[in-house]
């Protein structure tokens, strides 16, 4: 049985004695904090995947190549930072209780809710903290009622040949009773919406 999205724009935490909520909130250590871009050569950089295996984070980044040349670029960083990737992705971003559009995009320090819309995902509304958006990548972090406790990391990048790609990278451990029981298949549907983010972005 498929469950109906909820009818009313879905809720931020509340702010702690009436504050905005900033990096402060975020719900992983703060020492992590922009760690998510660093995820893809996680290779060459033993101390980050030290740290995140200690702390129990699980990590990945998917990368694919979504168009060549400048026009392609810009269109695919306007799919990101306007929330259409996330909305062909199934995942609507929120922001003050209404869907983002490409007149106002994101900006850093935005408060977001991730919201799937699809079935047995709908209950898992996730807060998030925007953490960079722009010139060429978003970046937020996990507030207090995320699904997660981590980071994702979005970007788009021009390489002198022309190609353009895209990258999704996270880092996360369970952050509520239903993704602790969801176990692997949690991690596969991490994976599967990561690859359709990069689809979204990559949208024409």
């Amino acid at each position: 049985m498929r469950l109906r999205r909820p009818t009313s724009p879905p809720k931020l935490p509340p702010r702690p004695r009436g504050r905005p909520l900033t990096e402060n909130d975020l719900t992983y250590p703060h020492e992590l904090t922009g760690a998510s871009e660093s995820i893809h050569d996680i290779d060459d950089d033993a101390v980050l995947a030290g740290r995140l295996q200690a702390q129990g984070f699980h990590h990945f980044s998917h990368s694919r190549v979504v168009g060549h040349g400048s026009v392609d670029h810009d269109r695919a960083l306007t799919n990101l930072l306007s929330g259409r990737a996330h909305r062909l992705a199934g995942a609507v971003l929120y922001r003050h209780g209404a869907p983002l559009t490409p007149a106002a995009p994101m900006s850093a320090g935005d408060l977001v809710t991730v919201t799937p819309g699809r079935g047995l995902l709908t209950p898992l509304d996730s807060p998030c903290l925007v953490l960079t958006a722009g010139p060429s990548s978003l970046m937020y972090g996990t507030l207090p009622g995320h699904a997660e406790c981590g980071e994702e990391f979005f970007g788009v990048s021009l390489h002198e040949d022309g190609t353009v790609t895209a990258t999704v990278s996270a880092f996360s451990r369970p952050g509520r009773l239903i993704t602790r029981l969801g176990g692997v298949i949690g991690r596969r549907i991490q994976h599967r919406m990561a690859a359709a983010y990069i689809r979204g972005i990559g949208a024409p």
